[in-house]
């Protein structure tokens, strides 16, 4: 029996690599790559500040803020005489509410209550007041009007004194209750009375600034020691 050598080893051929899919997927990875830059680059110039200032997006404004304001009142000091009348006129300036005048002013006067104490602050200043009111006087004028709480003296140094200093104990108990001005005014009514004030001071300004919307935070003032 002839022995036949086996065949050579057969090896195949070396495959050629398929370019066009991995060139294709290379392509395709690029675009992918060079659209995200060109995205990037797209956002970051959309808000760059060279951008002209038309092409930014205007915030919009509310309502509100388009509304004009209407001018607001400015509080004023008024400078007035003793013995010159006070008017409080409503806002719709239908006639005077209250109308008032301090006619006397007297510094270091003395008290006559039965009781009376020595200041606390140094001096009493007496308040000689003259009050009317309208028979339909509203009530926001009724309480407090001329309230020691809405008086406050002007050293002639600039230091204020405020109502809380100025109503004392003994300024309370100075005078008898007759003749004090009343806290609280009714519609229709003619009021005389006193006010005392406890102060350490015994020149500068009285001022008389009502609380509430009753004068729009104005101030009236008057010079302590004048004579009417």
């Amino acid at each position: 029996m002839t022995y036949q050598p086996p065949p050579p080893h057969w090896t195949p051929p070396p495959r050629k690599p398929k370019l066009g899919a991995a060139l294709f997927l290379g392509i395709v990875g690029a675009l992918a790559i060079a659209g995200a830059a060109v995205g990037i680059t797209l956002a970051v110039t959309q808000y760059d500040d060279k951008t002209p200032v038309a092409a930014r997006p205007i915030p919009s404004r509310s309502a509100a803020s388009q509304v004009p304001s209407s001018p607001r009142h400015i509080p004023r000091t008024i400078e007035t005489k003793v013995g010159e009348q006070v008017s409080f006129v409503p806002q719709d300036g239908a006639g005077a509410e209250v109308v008032f005048a301090i006619t006397k002013i007297t510094v270091d006067g003395r008290c006559t209550a039965e009781y009376a104490q020595k200041s606390e602050n140094g001096h009493f200043l007496f308040l000689e007041v003259s009050v009317g009111t309208s028979p339909t006087m509203a009530s926001i004028f009724s309480a407090d009007l001329l309230n020691a709480g809405n008086l406050a003296i002007v050293g002639t140094d600039g230091v204020t004194e405020t109502g809380n200093t100025l109503s004392s104990s003994p300024s309370y108990g100075c005078v008898p209750r007759s003749r004090m001005l009343p806290l609280t005014l009714g519609p229709g009514q003619k009021y005389t009375g006193t006010i005392v004030l406890d102060s350490s001071n015994t020149r500068g300004k009285l001022r008389l600034t009502p609380v509430g919307s009753r004068s729009d935070g104005d101030s009236w003032q008057w010079q302590l020691g004048e004579v009417a």
